[in-house]
């Protein structure tokens, strides 16, 4: 007879086998199951290719968060194709300070799309791999929302073009078709030109250009050699006739010498004969000036002299003109030199 299972001891087992399932969920998803989230949905124009549920959401590089669903929504209205992506955002990861609570954030994050422009773009993560993730920066050059706000649904951040999808924009937008046309017909230009007789011809006389050039910058130089050698036999000539005179002016220098002392001494001689005639001078000047006041004094206003000048020189002037008069008629009656006046 078999012995009965306690059922105490099955129970403890099952017990311990669901805390094992717990404790290895809580581990391998890094606590993700206790976390707070903020559900978040951003619609990617372009292709979402490389970005996969699960992909990291990053906050200048930070991780705050993973992406949760990928999908793909018809708009009948617009007949257009529109690729949601929603993810969330981890509080814990972001630090909101002073607030508590899943609300506070969530009025913080909506806030920041409104008012400071946070906006969502998708970043390679490896070229090799190709993977992407999901990108948030603040860019408050942008154009705000246009669309409502939802109390209840996750929060619509807008999304900002990857280079990925701006680098394709750029490339359709080239006119490829004539970039290849202009280039065909630019070389079709060069080909021509190089097999044009006009550029044979202006090479040839290029040729023959430089041909004469390097003729005449030979003659130059052997002109230039020439004029050297002329030049340093003339620089040794003057050096020589400098020799020769700097021989010849050094007997000069000193009869040069000799002559300024003698020269200094007639100096000395003249300046010891001029004294008495300074002296001399100095006499008469002072006895011209005596004989000038005299005669200033005797010509002077108020004087006897002046006065019977001024009176001698009357009667001389009445007599001038007695005899004046004489004259002119002595001219017009000669006789009367003979027969007296009538």
């Amino acid at each position: 007879m078999s012995k009965r299972a306690n059922p105490t001891v099955i129970g403890g087992f099952v017990l311990g086998a669901l805390v094992l399932v717990i404790i290895a969920i809580l581990v391998f998803s890094s606590g993700a199951l206790l976390r707070e989230r903020i559900r978040i949905v951003t619609y990617f124009p372009g292709s979402v290719q490389g970005l996969n549920v699960g992909s990291q959401v990053l906050f200048q590089g930070v991780p705050i968060g993973q992406v949760t669903q990928i999908g793909v929504d018809y708009v009948p209205e617009r007949e257009s194709f529109r690729i949601p992506v929603h993810y969330e955002i981890w509080p814990q990861n972001v630090h909101v300070l002073g607030s508590i609570g899943e609300a506070d954030a969530r009025d913080v994050l909506q806030r920041l799309v409104d008012e400071k422009g946070l906006r969502a773009r998708l970043d390679s993560v490896s070229f090799v791999t190709g993977q992407y993730v999901v990108t948030l920066s603040l860019s408050p050059d942008l154009p705000k929302r246009d669309y409502a706000v939802q109390q209840d649904g996750p929060i619509r951040v807008p999304a900002i073009a990857a280079t990925r999808d701006r680098v394709e924009e750029m490339l359709e937008n080239l006119q490829i078709n004539e970039l290849v046309d202009t280039a065909t017909e630019t070389l079709a230009a060069v080909r021509d030109l190089a097999e044009s007789s006009d550029l044979r011809e202006t090479v040839e006389r290029l040729n023959a250009t430089l041909a004469q050039a390097e003729t005449m910058l030979s003659n130059l130089d052997r002109r230039l050699a020439s004029v050297g050698s002329r030049a340093d036999e003339t620089l040794t000539e003057y050096r020589n006739l400098a020799t020769g005179l700097q021989g010849q002016l050094q007997p000069l220098a000193g009869q040069l010498q000799a002559t300024a002392a003698d020269i200094a001494e007639l100096a000395r001689g003249l300046d010891a004969g001029i004294a008495p005639l300074s002296e001399a001078a100095l006499e008469a000047l002072q006895e011209t000036g005596a004989a000038m006041r005299a005669v200033s004094g005797l010509a002077g206003e108020g004087s006897g002299t002046r006065h019977e000048l001024d009176r001698l020189l009357a009667e001389a002037t009445r007599a001038a003109r007695s005899l004046r008069t004489l004259t002119d008629y002595l001219e017009r009656h000669p006789e009367a030199l003979l027969q007296g006046k009538r």
